[in-house]
């Protein structure tokens, strides 16, 4: 959506790689055989360290979302062993209710698919400058966009980060487009200075535009 408003891909373009990329990515692995949980309350430090002890385990870091916050994907026996890890040393974590253990390298097959039909598609370099999940930073190639989000399959969502160098590059405001108000509340743990607005409904945008 980010490369559509920034006019790097057209609306048709987009819908075809996000329908493509999404059913790459539920059918990378069978069902049931992989997960993620949400690690609450600890420094991703502390969580990197465990992962690192455990390296014969399927787990990885998908998601760095705030302070306290972080996501893991993994196959679904690795993840109970992990899980029980995380109650020995009173970590808390919730199960996600997702289908498959999404950003990690289970996505390969993804990846695989994927590569051709990204590297096969007209972009063009966007009018303003796009944040990467793959870097955390500003990109405006084409060329290199393409291969970040061919890469962004199987590599962790770096969102703590992206926010932390939109706010040191001067960025103040967030508006998330909906629904609810998730990403809102991830952006107000990492600044609380900043200001937020959410869109869920034509009156929402009628309301910023006023502002």
């Amino acid at each position: 959506s980010a490369l559509c408003c920034a006019e790097s891909l057209s609306f048709e373009q987009t819908i075809k790689l996000l329908k493509s990329r999404g059913e790459a990515m539920q059918n990378a692995i069978p069902k049931g055989e992989g997960g993620m949980i949400a690690v609450l309350g600890t420094e991703i430090e502390m969580i990197s360290k465990i992962l690192n002890d455990y390296k014969e385990y399927e787990c990885y870091i998908a998601n760095d979302n705030s302070v306290g916050q972080v996501v893991i994907s993994g196959a679904t026996k690795s993840l109970e062993v992990f899980g029980n890890k995380l109650k020995e040393k009173k970590i808390k974590f919730v199960n996600l209710p997702v289908s498959a253990p999404f950003h990690c390298p289970l996505m390969k097959n993804a990846t695989n698919e994927m590569q051709n039909k990204i590297q096969d598609t007209n972009f063009s370099d966007p009018i303003i400058d796009i944040i990467s999940n793959v870097t955390a930073s500003p990109q405006n190639k084409s060329q290199e966009i393409k291969k970040l989000l061919t890469e962004q399959i199987e590599k962790p969502v770096r969102w703590r980060e992206s926010v932390i160098n939109m706010i040191n590059l001067g960025v103040n405001s967030f508006i998330e487009i909906g629904p609810g108000k998730v990403l809102s509340g991830l952006i107000k743990r990492i600044d609380r200075n900043v200001k937020l607005n959410q869109v869920n409904n034509l009156t929402d945008i009628k309301s910023i535009i006023n502002e």
